[in-house]
């Protein structure tokens, strides 16, 4: 399997982590920028990488996430969390590395920053991966106390690097697998004698707050690049109904917008890589149709 090379970035004194996959041989596969999730990293994407080996792909250590999240490379909150500052960041790595048009593609709270980033830069992007975000705009549905009663759990504190992986082997059950470590170890900084996750309280909440004033249903409708939303149907009966009335909700906004359903739990990348790669595969080459009729329009 091809191992990614570390990168660093400074914008505005935030020095900004990311991986990067180089394609293992010349290709016109359309590169890849990728968006984890809250309280995770840039080796999240490690197991799809395997399955994506003909494009450049690049991954981000989101704020507050990874490398990106120790000091001296985190900024001030509240301000330096806001959903402008995340944009900006993508929008920066993107620029900075020549990525070109990527194909951007955000898991869950990386999901929004996704979707906000290419609504809002139709011509940064060839095509958006949504994979199972909120998929409508959680305002609707709660109050920010309600939405920060179950957003917000206590963050965890190990006494050892074993005891975080034994958390997300029961976590991942039923797809753990070794290669799974340097995301668990990049997720973790060392307080005393205990391992804590890089993102803080303070972050957190301050991101929970960008995800919450989203607003989702607008900006599905915003869309010019070819999308596909990948939902997971396991899961919390609350979060599944959610995710289905999301749906139909987008079907009404966003009818181009495709859904495939996965049996999988939330993270999807991780159980069902080679899959989504599929979906990813599929998605670039609709993309390159749509760039086609533009060009001729």
């Amino acid at each position: 399997m091809r191992e990614p090379a570390d990168g660093w970035l400074e914008r505005d004194g935030v020095g900004l982590h990311f991986l990067e996959w180089m394609p293992e041989s010349v290709t016109a596969a359309p590169p890849m920028l990728l968006l984890h999730g809250l309280s995770s990293n840039a080796h999240y994407w490690d197991r799809l990488a395997a399955h994506l080996g003909d494009r450049r792909l690049v991954a981000l250590d989101q704020r507050g996430h990874g490398l990106t999240g120790r000091l001296p490379h985190v900024p001030p909150a509240p301000g330096g969390f806001a959903m402008d500052e995340l944009i900006a960041d993508a929008v920066f790595v993107t620029e900075q590395l020549d990525i070109g048009q990527p194909v951007v593609a955000g898991h869950s709270w990386g999901a929004t920053v996704a979707l906000e980033l290419v609504a809002r830069r139709p011509q940064l992007a060839r095509a958006l991966v949504f994979v199972d975000g909120p998929i409508q705009s959680a305002s609707n549905v709660f109050s920010w106390e309600q939405a920060m009663g179950f957003m917000q759990p206590p963050l965890p504190r190990y006494s050892s690097f074993a005891e975080a992986v034994d958390d997300a082997r029961r976590d991942f059950d039923g797809a753990w697998g070794d290669d799974l470590e340097p995301f668990v170890m990049s997720r973790l900084v060392q307080a005393g004698s205990s391992f804590v996750l890089t993102l803080t309280s303070e972050v957190r909440l301050e991101l929970l707050r960008g995800l919450y004033e989203s607003p989702v249903d607008q900006l599905w409708a915003r869309l010019e690049s070819p999308a596909i939303a990948l939902l997971a149907r396991r899961g919390p009966a609350p979060m599944t109904d959610w995710r289905e009335r999301g749906a139909r909700q987008l079907a009404l906004n966003a009818p181009d917008v495709r859904v495939a359903w996965f049996d999988t739990p939330h993270d999807i990348p991780i159980f069902a890589p080679e899959a989504v790669a599929a979906e990813i595969t599929k998605l670039a080459v609709a993309s390159e149709a749509s760039a086609g009729d533009k060009l001729q329009g």
